[in-house]
């Protein structure tokens, strides 16, 4: 039997190898380093998740989704203190989409300390809203709840 020395390929395999390498390198050169950064921990955030678990998963989503909600309220309470209630009602109102994420992740599971948690949260909505002002002992009462639901998950 003859061999073939595929020498051929290989260097039309060598060219192509590196021509995707030097488009790829010349692809991300071309996009802002912030945006190629976030993109990377976005895909390793998707990788952490699936490989921790679905049910695991789980409860990291709901935990990260109560975290942003403090820091949205975080946020909200700074513009309060700050006198910029208007701005702070929309914070406040982020704080409780996220709340509302993490009760329909989280399920029967501790939610009756979120519920009660949200309910606070939206009376303080409200009185801002009515132009009423809030205690900053409400919102450290507030706060205070929230990073007891944290960690409780």
């Amino acid at each position: 039997m003859e061999r073939k020395n595929h020498t051929g390929k290989k260097l039309l395999a060598m060219i192509l190898i590196f021509g995707l390498g030097f488009w790829a390198g010349y692809y991300v050169g071309q996009r802002p380093l912030e945006e190629v950064k976030r993109q990377l921990q976005e895909l390793s955030q998707e990788v952490v998740e699936q490989t921790i678990g679905l049910g695991e998963g789980e409860k990291l989503v709901a935990q990260k989704k109560v975290l942003r909600a403090m820091s949205e309220f975080v946020d909200g309470k700074a513009k309060i203190l700050a006198g910029k209630p208007d701005e702070a009602i929309d914070e406040i109102e982020e704080t409780l989409d996220y709340l509302k994420e993490a009760l329909k992740m989280k399920g029967a599971e501790s939610s009756d300390a979120l519920i009660e948690t949200m309910s606070n949260i939206d009376d303080l909505r409200q009185s801002l809203a009515d132009g009423q002002a809030v205690s900053q002992e409400a919102l450290e009462d507030v706060q205070a709840k929230l990073e007891a639901l944290l960690l409780e998950m």
